[in-house]
């Protein structure tokens, strides 16, 4: 009986875990400078500003990322990839085997995959992914800054071009001015919003339940 307890307590905590992990939704933010030098900064944050992951890179330093949890800060070490100056022959005659291996099952499955390629289903997959990209949309976009190209011709094909679409951005802070006796890229920009995990699963279910991607799943399951 006691066990028993133990055990619903237990899968209550999980569950409300998962629930706080599920309905909690992610905030992140996005900053960038190039005047003298460049700086990028993102933040993503979770539990309403309790928990938060910071990256942070300039030119010419190394990048940094910091945890900060329930204010306090652990700075995580980033590590850059090193080349090794000796590879053993039997090491790269295992990583050519195994690339060869992978090639050879990739080509077999390219004509499997091919017969689920059709309208119906591409149109679903189309549709599940601008769902996804309208969600992630930001809530505020910034942008502040000026270009210039070595030849004034292409500062005037780009200035065209941004005007063409500039319409597309009309809710958002949006100022950028051509250079035409210059060649030059500086400014700032800001990028924040949210992400609600509940949405997505949502979007990921109703995907899976359609007739034609229910069908191929049925049919994999089926085949197994």
């Amino acid at each position: 009986m006691i066990v028993l307890t133990v055990l619903g307590y237990i899968l209550l905590g999980i569950g409300i875990l998962l629930a706080v992990i599920i309905l909690i939704p992610y905030d992140y933010c996005i900053a960038g400078e190039k005047i003298d030098e460049s700086e990028v900064n993102v933040l993503i944050s979770w539990l309403f500003g309790g928990i938060k992951l910071n990256f942070r890179k300039r030119s010419h330093l190394k990048a940094e990322l910091v945890l900060t949890l329930l204010g306090l800060k652990r700075k995580i070490e980033t590590r850059s990839k090193s080349k090794s100056s000796n590879v053993s022959k039997k090491a790269a005659d295992s990583i050519n085997y195994a690339k060869s291996v992978k090639d050879k099952d990739k080509d077999k499955h390219k004509s499997y995959f091919r017969k689920y390629l059709k309208k119906e289903i591409i149109i679903k997959i189309l549709s599940v992914v601008r769902k996804i990209i309208k969600h992630c949309l930001p809530r505020k976009l910034s942008v502040n800054g000026k270009y210039g190209f070595d030849d004034p011709s292409y500062t005037g094909l780009m200035c065209a071009i941004t005007h063409q679409f500039c319409w597309l951005f009309d809710k958002y802070d949006i100022d950028i001015h051509p250079v035409f006796d210059e060649e030059m890229l500086e400014g700032r920009f800001l990028i924040s919003g949210r992400i609600w995990l509940p949405y997505l699963i949502l979007v990921m279910i109703g995907f899976l339940i359609t007739q034609p991607i229910r069908n191929i799943v049925i049919t994999q399951l089926n085949s197994k």
